[in-house]
């Protein structure tokens, strides 16, 4: 299936299968020093995680549309991982409706660890 892009995304060319694009987080950890212990990181939050799966909408849809204030974005953390891990946040649409005058596109999230251990799983429902 296509890979969509915010650039060119329209709801006529939007189809359930469709892949997002694949976005690949972690944040920076300093180098650890000799004697030093290195700081305590905190497991990724809800905030955060929300914040992962709005990067990835917003590469593959327009701004106006992941940022409407009907677009919904609920998030489920299944195993903790901290910032400073490595992990992509890929997906794909799910469903495409049009009801009256209401469009929106429904689509599952999954944020993967590097071994492939699905860590997070995410649903949005974008209003066009």
């Amino acid at each position: 299936m296509p890979t969509l892009w915010a650039q060119t995304t329209e709801f006529s060319n939007i189809s359930a299968g469709d892949d997002l694009p694949i976005l690949v987080k972690f944040d920076f950890r300093p180098p650890v020093q000799d004697g030093i212990e290195p700081p305590q990181e905190k497991p990724v939050d809800t905030d955060k995680l929300y914040d992962y799966v709005k990067e990835l909408l917003l590469k593959a849809f327009p701004p106006e549309i992941v940022n409407n204030n009907d677009t919904a974005i609920s998030t489920k953390s299944l195993i903790e991982f901290l910032p400073g891990d490595t992990v992509s946040v890929c997906g794909e649409v799910a469903k495409k409706s049009e009801k009256d005058d209401k469009r929106t596109v429904e689509c599952h999230v999954t944020v993967e660890s590097q071994t492939g251990n699905v860590l997070a799983n995410a649903t949005a429902i974008l209003s066009f």
